[in-house]
Parts: C-alpha cells; structure tokens; sequence
C-alpha cells in the first residue's frame, strides 16, 4: 500500500475531534434537558385547556369528547415526562464538574477551557458544564455530517472489487475477504478529509465511547492513534490498479467507476428507505459538501 504524509494526523484535527465527541458527550444528558422544558411547557398548556374546558356543569356530546381527549393527551404527556426525567437520572454519567475536571482529569481542563473561550460550554449555577446556544448550533453540524456520511460514504465500507457489487448490511454476510473498505480512498480521491469520515464512521458506531478510559486518553492526546492507524491501513486509490490483457488499468479509473456505481446505488437504497416512511429530505451528490463544511470556532 502507499501511505503519505496526508495519512498523518495533525494536532488541529485531533482537537477538533476532541471538541466534537465532548460536545457530543454532553448532548447526550443536555438534550433530555430541552425535551423536559418542552413537555412541561405542554403540561402546563394541556392543565390550562383541561382545567378551561371542566368548568360549568353541561357539556354538549362534543364539549365532552373534546374534554376527554385533552386529558389523554395531558397523561400521556405526562407519562413522557416521567419517563424522561428517570432517563435523565441513568444518564447523569454524561454531566461532567468543574470540580471532577479540577481533580481526576485535569488533563481535559485546557480543552474544556477552549471550548468555554469559544462559547461552546459554560458552567451553571451547579458547577456543571452546560453547551450554549453556540454548542447546539455545532452540534446541528455534527449531526447533519453523521447523516450525511451514512447517506454518502457507508455504502462504500463493503466492496466485492472481483464481482463489482456492494455489500448490503440487511442481507450480506459482511465477513470474509472478499470486501475491501473504500470509504478512504473515495475521500481521497474526492479531497475530502479521509480521517474526518473515519472519525464519524466510529462516531456513528459508539466507537470512541466503547473505551472506558476515552476520557484519559483523550487529554493524553492518544484516543485517536487508533484512527490515524485504520486510514494509515485503509487501501489506496493507486493500490486499486491492475494488468489486464489489454494494458494496465490505473486506479482513478477504477475508483471512477466504483463511486459511479456507489452514488447510483445509494440513491436507490434512499429512495427505498424514504418510501418505507424514512425522510430525508436531501440528495446524496450533495452529502460530500456537508461532511467537508469546516467548524469555524
């Protein structure tokens, strides 16, 4: 395989992941906060209706029916609500103290510290780290790129090159080496950040989160060797070219072909997951911009 010094990971990237699974880290408690307002908002609103629509002593048959349909939706909102508030309990692992910070794992302190510079976090009135406004906001981008990597660049990781077909991962048995993982080489070749889209590949799979020790090494600054390691092992766009009996057949062309094939059958597989109800809203020849949008901090 060829390897270059592209295939090297520099500081920049590995703080910008370190932002990005932080935030994301935090997200995972703070959205359940947004979802209890919302509900308690709705609570309040369906109390005020409810409460409006019991007064007097004769209702017509729809007055009556009205009535009992705001109630269901006041106790099914409320058993939202109980049921979020006992999620926000078993996720009260994704809070993170000032204080825990200042004692166990000082060495995330200087990375917290940029991300409240850039109003990304802040701390509460309970020496929380909270994300702001600005935090939601590049989330919304993280988010948008992890769909957008499904959408575009997943059904690249199986590849029969012998048979020239794609794995499909709700009828293949992805084992074995017949399928070659081209998500780099089609970065690559379309000058896109190839450790970004490994980055949201193991984002997408809880990768990062698997290791009980992320945080440490993240401070450390070694979480992400293993990522550099997999694009340094990942094949190349040169490494695709063969002999045939009329001559050599380069790897652009090769990977030309495939990405044809690839963005073709992708739209197909969306198509069919929109018509079973899943909207995306979004076209595939589109995706590889969204995953190449820079954070500006």
């Amino acid at each position: 395989m060829n390897f270059s010094n592209s295939r090297l990971l520099n500081n920049q990237s590995r703080k910008e992941f370190g932002i990005l699974l932080l935030l994301d880290h935090f997200m995972r408690y703070d959205l359940l906060i947004i979802e209890r307002i919302n509900l308690e908002e709705e609570i309040l609103k369906l109390k005020g209706i409810v409460e409006e629509l019991n007064k007097g002593f004769f209702r017509s048959e729809e007055q009556e029916e009205e009535l009992n349909f705001q109630k269901l939706e006041l106790r099914q909102a409320q058993d939202a609500l109980s049921k979020i508030e006992k999620e926000m309990s078993e996720n009260e692992k994704f809070r993170v103290n000032i204080a825990l910070v200042e004692k166990d794992q000082e060495k995330l302190e200087s990375l917290l510290k940029f991300m409240e510079e850039r109003k990304i976090l802040t701390v509460g009135d309970d020496n929380y780290y909270r994300t702001t406004e600005k935090g939601h906001e590049f989330y919304s981008q993280l988010v948008d790129q992890l769909e957008s990597y499904l959408m575009y660049f997943e059904i690249f990781a199986y590849v029969d090159l012998e048979n020239g077909i794609f794995g499909d991962p709700n009828k293949d048995l992805l084992e074995g080496n017949q399928w070659t993982d081209l998500r780099v080489a089609i970065a690559e070749f379309k000058g896109i950040d190839p450790f970004r889209v490994v980055f949201l590949a193991m984002m997408s799979e809880d990768k990062f989160f698997e290791n009980p020790d992320w945080k440490f090494e993240l401070g450390l600054g070694t979480l992400f060797d293993e990522l550099e390691q997999i694009v340094q092992d990942q094949v190349a766009v040169d490494d695709l070219s063969y002999e045939d009996d009329i001559g050599i057949v380069n790897g652009e062309d090769v990977i030309r072909d495939i990405l044809k094939q690839g963005e073709s059958l992708a739209k197909k597989r969306i198509k069919s997951e929109v018509g079973e109800g899943k909207n995306f809203g979004k076209d595939v020849l589109g995706e590889e911009q969204v995953i190449a949008k820079k954070y500006s901090w």
